[in-house]
């Protein structure tokens, strides 16, 4: 099955070759989305997803598969809510923070975001969230905002008693940290990227430009930087310490 032309879709789309995908799963899921359409072969599927961007959206649902969880590399956490004492309060007597997390999967970055701020003594009202993504379905789940235990790693899980209910299914954030978050879609590699969101004390763009492509990684990173206030923070993965 040639996928190539399917590939280079993707890659156009969101900035991520078929290699980074893994040939196997963007095998799996052209089938998978074939089946579904009801069309018989990769070349009538390449042509549907040139016209119907509903097809597209689909078949990335497929291919993006999201690996996170709350506290994720807990020293950037530990570092933003040590910039905010230091630095942004003395100089922000009144006023919102704000901090974007981008791309944000299921929610589990901006809502550890905001539990470190809360648990740092910040009022809620001091500052604001906004957590942008690709995927409709990581959005929806993170809106729900019920997660299973692979989403709690590591020794110290403090948090998930301050902040968490045992439910079916698993754990329910509380109100208090989920109405500082708002979500929203959005595609950090298309055009300009995030149109209409303002500037940002903080960005958190962490475990995804190592996926993308030199170009699209300066793009990205140009796009974020025009988002940041001029005092304002990037945080990226330990991986992608190479992006300038």
């Amino acid at each position: 099955m040639d996928l190539d032309p399917i590939a280079e879709v993707i890659r156009q789309a969101i900035g991520v070759d078929a290699e980074t995908i893994g040939r196997l799963s963007l095998a799996n899921a052209v089938r998978a989305r074939m089946k579904a359409c009801g069309i018989p072969d990769p070349h009538t599927y390449h042509r549907r997803l040139l016209e119907t961007g509903g097809e597209l959206t689909q078949l990335i649902e497929l291919v993006v598969v999201p690996e996170t969880w709350f506290f994720r590399t807990p020293e950037a956490f530990a570092a933003l809510v040590q910039m905010v004492r230091r630095e942004w309060l003395p100089a922000h007597a009144a006023g919102q923070l704000r901090v974007l997390s981008a791309p944000c999967s299921t929610g589990e970055e901006p809502y550890t975001i905001a539990m470190a701020l809360l648990d740092s003594g910040l009022p809620a009202d001091r500052f604001q969230i906004d957590a942008i993504d690709i995927s409709w379905r990581a959005l929806e789940q993170a809106r729900r905002a019920v997660y299973g235990r692979n989403s709690f790693r590591g020794g110290d899980l403090g948090f998930r008693g301050r902040h968490f209910s045992e439910v079916p299914g698993g754990y329910e954030l509380g109100t208090s940290v989920r109405k500082c978050v708002t979500f929203r879609h959005g595609n950090l590699v298309a055009g300009e990227g995030l149109p209409g969101l303002g500037h940002y004390d903080a960005i958190f763009c962490r475990n995804v430009l190592i996926y993308f492509d030199t170009p699209t990684q300066e793009r990205v990173v140009r796009n974020l930087a025009r988002r940041l206030t001029q005092e304002g923070l990037l945080f990226v993965g330990p991986s992608e310490t190479f992006v300038t």
